[in-house]
């Protein structure tokens, strides 16, 4: 989880503006292209949040304020989220998902880096196969419920 631990620190804070300057619909619809890799010309999400709306740049605020992030850090944070694997990328939008459906005043860098944490380290179903050899081998795990072997018993010598 390192990548995706360093990756989620570095761009907490640009979603944490996005998501209370530009609303969260447009995290939201972006969220898909996260986690599948599409990007159009070349730019990535980063480049997309810049330039939502034609060339015009993204700004904070009712738009006199300064940019959200410029081209160069950009870049920077779309060459972060490439580093990440296919299985990184759906965590992070998993997270960003979660992260948007909680409570506005919970919508800050801190909250998203929680999430991601969460999603990357929740609850996971573990599948283990076993084997055993042998007369009469048995391999569990965990079991719920009567367990009936089969067979027949060996002659004893009583005497």
């Amino acid at each position: 989880m390192s990548d995706l631990a360093t990756v989620s620190t570095e761009i907490a804070p640009y979603l944490a503006l996005a998501a209370n300057s530009l609303g969260t619909s447009v995290l939201a619809a972006a969220q898909d292209r996260i986690a599948d890799r599409t990007v159009a010309a070349g730019e990535g999400f980063f480049r997309r949040l810049l330039h939502r709306r034609g060339d015009a740049p993204a700004t904070l605020g009712d738009g006199t304020a300064r940019p959200l992030l410029d081209t160069d850090r950009a870049d920077t944070l779309d060459r972060l989220l490439a580093t990440l694997d296919d299985h990184d990328r759906r965590t992070l939008a998993d997270a960003l998902a979660a992260w948007l459906d909680s409570p506005a005043a919970d919508r800050d860098a801190a909250g998203f880096r929680h999430h991601v944490t969460r999603a990357a380290t929740g609850p996971r179903t573990v599948h283990q196969h076993v084997t055993a050899t042998g007369d009469h081998s048995l391999a569990a795990g965990e079991i719920h419920g009567t367990i009936t072997m089969g067979g027949t018993p060996r002659p004893r010598d009583d005497a």
